[in-house]
């Protein structure tokens, strides 16, 4: 099959388009003929890291249909759309035209999503899932400001946020206000012109897609016992004296994609694809992604050419 791999310092430029081997399919996994994949931060920085699987190939989420099966797979049957997650390090990745996967870490495509669509929501989901709902514990009426609110994770946080009810506020630049608003986003603020706390008070929630800096000033704007939850950074104990700091909930694939499907069924969650690359131009495309420019998600568009 034809993939990405990469070589050298792991750099977007140093991935190559080559051929090589069809993953092997284990007793509990699926074969999957990837139709699109998506570029998440986590691709890369694993890919720098040098903490890739064997083969090189990088990439998460992947959209495609069941080719085969290993013999302790009950349903899923071939020519099963799906949509779902390899976990890169230990696995191919996604940046090919067939990934192995264990079953449990697909769901079936949801039925109003194009494939590129299943292909750019599954980490995303499960992220916004582990932090505003298993960890955060969301309720209705609760104000929730989302820092990074256009970005890939933080813009299904909006979306979850406001599906549970609650008054979403939001961080981004000015020119994804009106993107944010759409999403459901009841207020914007520009932190290019403005400090967040001066702004925004007595919030119930911050949920942090950014890290640094605007982790260390969260705590401002929380209420007296507010939740703080970040995925971009570790809260200390000086942050969490007045407020609190919940443990970060499990990653679960499963629970994660299986907690958004009534919503994307009800059309209360969409994801955004800002741009699509052929597998050729994977470099290209993890570069978009590593400028941090990207409103939603960055897919690619993968076409097998071999059975088998």
């Amino acid at each position: 099959m034809l993939a990405a791999t990469a070589k050298g310092n792991g750099d977007p430029a140093a991935l190559d388009i080559r051929r090589v081997p069809l993953p092997a399919v284990g007793p509990g996994d699926v074969l999957v003929r990837v139709r699109n994949a998506s570029v998440n931060p986590v691709d890369w920085k694993l890919q720098a890291a040098g903490r890739l699987a064997s083969q090189g190939v990088p990439g998460g989420d992947f959209s495609g249909n069941v080719v085969a099966r290993g013999a302790a797979v009950d349903g899923l049957a071939c020519g099963t759309a799906v949509a779902g997650i390899v976990y890169q390090q230990s696995r191919s990745g996604s940046y090919a035209e067939y990934v192995s996967v264990p079953a449990d870490q697909v769901v079936p495509k949801p039925a109003n999503f194009s494939f590129a669509e299943a292909a750019a929501y599954p980490t995303t989901a499960v992220a916004a899932w582990r932090f505003l709902v298993a960890t955060a514990a969301v309720q209705p009426g609760e104000r929730v400001l989302v820092h990074g609110g256009a970005g890939g994770v933080g813009s299904l946080v909006v979306q979850l946020a406001k599906a549970r009810g609650a008054h979403v506020i939001a961080t981004a630049s000015a020119r994804n206000h009106d993107y944010l608003r759409r999403i459901g986003a009841d207020d914007v603020v520009d932190y290019q012109a403005v400090r967040f706390e001066d702004a925004v008070k007595d919030v119930d929630v911050v949920v942090d897609t950014v890290g640094g800096e605007t982790l260390q000033r969260s705590p401002a704007v929380l209420r007296e016992g507010g939740r703080l939850v970040s995925m971009a950074g570790r809260t200390t104990p000086a942050m969490c004296r007045r407020i609190r700091c919940p443990a970060t909930a499990d990653w679960d694939v499963r629970k994660g994609m299986r907690y958004v499907e009534p919503l994307i069924a009800a059309g209360k969650l969409k994801v955004n694809i800002h741009r699509r690359y052929p597998l050729n131009e994977a470099a290209a495309a993890q570069q978009f992604n590593r400028e941090g420019r990207t409103r939603g998600k960055v897919v690619l568009d993968v076409v097998a050419e071999v059975t088998p």
